[in-house]
């Protein structure tokens, strides 16, 4: 390429789409800046002030309710879209509610919002780009969209206050819950076919299934009776819990699940017959793998011999299936028969 052609390059660049709105509108108070996407078919999307090279800083604040449609030029256009880096640095910006129509949201579109706190989705589902939230420190109260059908809750992963979420109605799959470090509580709309929620946690629907504790629950979790499986993980990186009161209904936990839980007092076996909770050499064993010194194991005092005999007694690698991933396990670990202790009756437990 000649010179005068990579010079002739840069000036079309410069002259050509360098501005990332094409008009501006004053919505509720607030400036917004639009870009037309599609002149035939009336659509805009959200975007920034200025140029690539030139960003202006946002002068937002407080909630801005983004509208459904913006006339321009006596042409009304239909919102369907929040470009990439939109709103990046509006650190005045505190809500933000997304109205019907928009479809997907571009990259890091609110990073560095660093009073965002509440956040309205649309009821339609939205596409999210990388980073969207990136560095919002301040999320609080988030709506998911009612006919959304899953959530990757990975995109809230920098908010330091986002306790509580709620499930919608027609979720069928959830990602990045172990991703809200922060997060103590999750409720589940009850006309929800596929989850359901007790005591703050999340089950299967017909409570078959133990799901998640929230990564910042303290005290004492109940695994409810019916519940046959506690999925691997669930509680893994639960490290404020103090106890766990395991019903007789489960049949499959891992031994790892209390392997980061510093805070661990008390263990609660409900089942008569011991669950083999890892294996070691293809041979099932219970065993909680602990951190926490003089872990006490309460465990039916008519199966305390049974217990006693099927308690892993040696260090090494253990799996959470007879053909999985071996993980270390050192004797320090290990609980031991003077951990368990037999019992008549759990009500004080």
């Amino acid at each position: 390429m000649t010179l005068k052609n990579l010079l002739f390059g840069i000036c079309l660049f410069a002259g050509v789409g360098a501005y990332a709105h094409d008009f501006s509108a004053t919505v509720n108070g607030q400036r917004l800046y639009f870009d037309i996407t599609n002149k035939a078919k009336k659509t805009v999307t959200v975007t920034y002030n200025g140029s690539i090279v030139d960003k202006k800083e946002p002068e937002l604040s407080g909630v801005v309710k983004i509208p459904a449609k913006v006339k321009h030029n006596n042409v009304v256009y239909e919102v369907n879209a929040i470009n990439q880096k939109a709103f990046a640095n509006a650190n005045r910006l505190q809500g933000v509610v997304i109205p019907s129509g928009v479809e997907t949201i571009g990259d890091f579109a609110f990073e560095n919002c660093d009073s965002l706190a509440s956040i309205v989705f649309p009821g339609n589902p939205v596409s999210l780009g990388q980073g969207v939230f990136f560095s919002c420190s301040a999320i609080s109260n988030v709506t998911i969209g009612s006919d959304w059908k899953s959530i990757d809750f990975a995109m809230f992963r920098w908010s330091e206050s986002l306790n509580s979420i709620n499930i919608p109605a027609k979720v069928e799959k959830i990602q990045g819950l172990k991703k809200l470090k922060h997060l103590t509580s999750i409720t589940v709309d009850p006309n929800n076919s596929k989850f359901s929620s007790f005591d703050g946690m999340l089950y299967s629907k017909d409570g078959s299934i133990y799901y998640a504790c929230p990564r910042a629950y303290i005290g004492k979790v109940v695994i409810r009776d019916g519940v046959t499986n506690v999925l691997n993980g669930s509680l893994i990186d639960c490290i404020g819990i103090t106890s766990i009161d395991i019903a007789a209904s489960v049949k499959n936990i891992s031994f790892r699940e209390t392997s980061r839980m510093a805070k661990l007092e008390l263990i609660v076996v409900r089942a008569d017959k011991p669950i083999e909770t890892g294996y070691f050499s293809g041979v099932g064993k219970f065993l909680f793998q602990l951190v926490a010194p003089k872990v006490q194991i309460v465990v039916p005092s008519s199966s305390k011999k049974i217990y006693d005999n099927a308690l892993a007694d040696k260090a090494g690698e253990y799996s959470e299936s007879v053909d999985g991933v071996p993980y270390m396990v050192t004797q320090a670990e290990l609980p031991t028969k003077k951990s368990i202790k037999g019992v008549k009756n759990f009500d004080k437990y």
